[in-house]
């Protein structure tokens, strides 16, 4: 283990630690914190949502945020998946403008509630709730979300990582509509130029269930793997004809990698004003 993963699980064992304790003696208050983009507001359940108030909205997902500012254009329509309390809803809304559509999915009720509410705070109307998960096939299904901090869930009765690594493996599960992004963009009438993925780990279900829009309107995508199917997500954009990079490295990722954020960029838009700008936005490969 070289010294930077030593000091990286280091530090993310004190994570941990803190998120632990600051689960057990926090009332569940509602925090209203200053967003990264001036003029928006997030509104955060202090005992769930330690992940955001902890280091300041500033620090969270930092390598994310600035790729996906320079991927999304004003006019775009970008799918949230996976939309949580509307961290990059929000943010999206902004970034399309009046003439740009944001498509958001997020399945689990409390997370849904907060999503509403901080959309309709920051006068998000160009932004579309889906109350669904996204997956391979469209239907219904188990939604498991962890006990220990209600603010992470995903597809299937496997606990989550949240409950994984601050819990005690239990799961609580709810039964959750399930659609596919093809049938939404099909539906909805809504070629993405950008799809974002967070869903601990069901990330290679819902590319699954959009391969036509991968095939047919080549979105850029920035997506999370989390578990065991990652190489297999970074597989099947490989196969689609995309370009990928560690969103939070900078280094390209070939097939069999398993980064923990990637972004995929299609092959032929490696080179365009876009794919350039997102490019730069990454870190310098060390």
């Amino acid at each position: 283990m070289t010294l930077q993963e030593t000091f990286q699980k280091v530090r993310g064992n004190g994570k941990r630690t803190v998120a632990r304790l600051a689960r057990r003696v926090l009332p569940p208050t509602m925090l209203t914190l200053v967003h990264v983009e001036p003029g928006l507001n997030l509104t955060v359940n202090l005992r769930r949502h330690v992940m955001f108030w902890t280091g300041g909205l500033a620090r969270f997902e930092p390598c994310a945020v600035r790729a996906l500012r320079a991927a999304v254009e004003p006019g775009d329509t970008v799918f949230d998946v996976g939309a949580n309390i509307g961290f990059f809803s929000t943010l999206f809304s902004r970034w399309v403008g009046a003439g740009g559509r944001v498509i958001a999915l997020e399945p689990e009720p409390e997370n849904l509630g907060l999503l509403r509410r901080n959309l309709d705070r920051n006068r998000c109307a160009n932004v579309t709730v889906h109350a669904a998960a996204a997956g391979a096939l469209p239907g219904t299904a188990h939604f498991s979300i962890d006990r220990a901090t209600g603010a992470t869930g995903h597809l299937g009765q496997e606990p989550t990582t949240g409950e994984l690594s601050l819990g005690s493996g239990r799961v609580r599960l709810i039964e959750t509509k399930v659609e596919t992004i093809d049938a939404l963009v099909e539906r909805l009438d809504a070629p993405p130029r950008v799809i974002k993925l967070d869903i601990e780990g069901g990330e290679i279900h819902a590319l699954e269930g959009a391969a036509r829009t991968l095939a047919d309107h080549r979105p850029i995508v920035v997506s999370e793997l989390n578990g065991a199917t990652g190489p297999d997500a970074v597989e099947l954009l490989v196969r689609a004809g995309y370009r990928l990079w560690d969103l939070e490295s900078g280094q390209t990722i070939d097939q069999g990698g398993h980064p923990f954020m990637v972004l995929a960029i299609p092959a032929e838009s490696v080179d365009d004003a876009r794919g350039l700008r997102i490019q730069k936005a990454l870190p310098r490969p060390r």
